[in-house]
C-alpha cells in the first residue's frame, strides 16, 4: 500500500505532466493558427498528418478532410454532420454565434442554413455606467448581466498584464481563443475558462463553401506571426487566375471553384471590397486556399 507521501508525489507528477502536455499543445496551436487551421476545426474537419511529421510534437496537420465542399441541393453541413432539408440545428451549437432556430433550406441549386439572428443590446447601447461592466458566459452571445459596485464576487483574473473582473470577456493576443474570467483561472488558455473561437462559417456562409471559395484574412504589416482566426471575407474563383509558385506536393491539392491547386502554388488578384485590395491566395493546408491581404 502506497504511503501518503508516495501518493502525493505521483499525483503531483501526473499534474506536472498534464500541464506540460497542455503547454505543448497550446504552443502547437499558436504556430498552426498562423496557417488558418481554426476554420477547419470550426467546421469539424478531420486532420491528417504527414508520416514524418506525425512523430513530432510540433507538427501541424498537412491537410483536412471536410464535408460540404461541393454543391448540394438536399443537405447542409455543420461540424462534420449532414442535415436534411428543413432539419433544425440544436440551438446549443449556434447560440454563441448569435443565431437561433437554424434549419437547412434550399436556395436555387444550393443549400444554406436560415436562422433568427439575436440582436444583443450592447451593439446599440453605449458603454455601461462608470464603474460598471458587462458579465459574459462562454455559452452565450450577449452579455448576461450588468455588474455595478458593490460587486458580489471579488474574483479577478490577470492575463498579459491586464486585470479582468469575474465574468469579463477577453480575447488573448496572438491567439484564436476567447476567455471569460472565472474563479480558478491561472493565466493559461484552457477549458473551462477559455475556448477556441467559433467562426460559424458553415452557418453564415454555407454557399461560399459549396462554391469552394477561399477564406480571406487581414494581416497587419510587420506582424507576420499574427494568427489567422476567422475570415473577414471570401474570394471566389473567376476562372482566370494565373497560378504561380513551385508545387511542393503531388497528392495534396486545394479546391478553388472547379480548379485544383497544389500545395505551394498561389496567385495574386485585385478585388474591390469596398476599395481595391491586392490579395494573395496560396494552397497551404488543403482543402481550401488561404487568402491574405495587408492592412495598416
Amino acid at each position: 500500500m502506497k504511503s501518503v507521501q508516495e501518493y502525493f508525489h505521483i499525483t503531483v507528477s501526473h499534474l506536472l505532466l498534464f500541464t506540460t502536455v497542455l503547454q505543448i499543445c497550446n504552443a502547437v496551436l499558436e504556430t498552426c493558427d498562423q496557417s488558418g487551421i481554426l476554420l477547419y476545426e470550426d467546421m469539424g474537419c478531420k486532420p491528417s498528418y504527414d508520416r514524418a511529421a506525425s512523430n513530432s510534437r510540433n507538427s501541424c496537420p498537412s491537410k483536412y478532410d471536410c464535408l460540404g465542399l461541393k454543391k448540394s441541393s438536399d443537405h447542409c453541413f455543420l461540424r462534420g454532420k449532414a442535415y436534411m432539408l428543413k432539419q433544425r440545428v440544436d440551438s446549443k451549437l449556434t447560440a454563441g454565434l448569435c443565431d437561433l432556430g437554424c434549419s437547412c433550406q434550399r436556395e436555387e441549386d444550393k443549400t444554406k442554413f436560415k436562422c433568427a439572428t439575436v440582436n444583443c443590446p450592447e451593439w446599440s447601447v453605449l458603454e455601461p455606467p462608470t464603474g460598471c461592466y458587462r458579465k459574459y458566459s462562454l455559452d452565450d452571445c450577449c452579455y448576461i448581466r450588468e455588474m455595478c459596485p458593490p460587486y458580489e464576487n471579488s474574483t479577478t483574473c490577470v492575463y498579459d498584464g491586464k486585470v479582468y473582473k469575474e465574468g469579463e470577456n477577453f480575447l488573448p493576443k496572438n491567439s484564436c481563443w476567447r476567455c471569460v474570467c472565472q474563479a480558478g483561472f491561472r493565466g493559461k488558455l484552457e477549458k473551462p475558462f477559455c475556448r477556441r473561437r467559433s467562426c460559424g462559417v458553415q452557418v453564415k456562409h454555407q454557399e461560399k463553401l459549396q462554391e469552394r471559395c477561399a477564406p480571406l484574412y487581414y494581416k497587419r504589416i510587420y506582424r507576420e506571426s499574427d494568427p489567422l482566426c476567422c475570415p473577414v471575407n471570401w474570394i471566389c474563383s473567376e476562372g482566370n487566375e494565373k497560378i504561380s509558385g513551385q508545387a511542393q506536393s503531388t497528392d495534396k491539392m486545394c479546391l478553388f471553384g472547379q480548379r485544383l491547386i497544389r500545395v505551394g502554388q498561389k496567385f495574386e488578384k485585385t478585388v474591390q471590397m469596398p476599395r481595391n485590395m491586392t490579395v494573395t491566395c496560396e494552397c497551404k493546408i488543403p482543402p481550401l486556399l488561404t487568402c491574405t491581404t495587408y492592412v495598416v
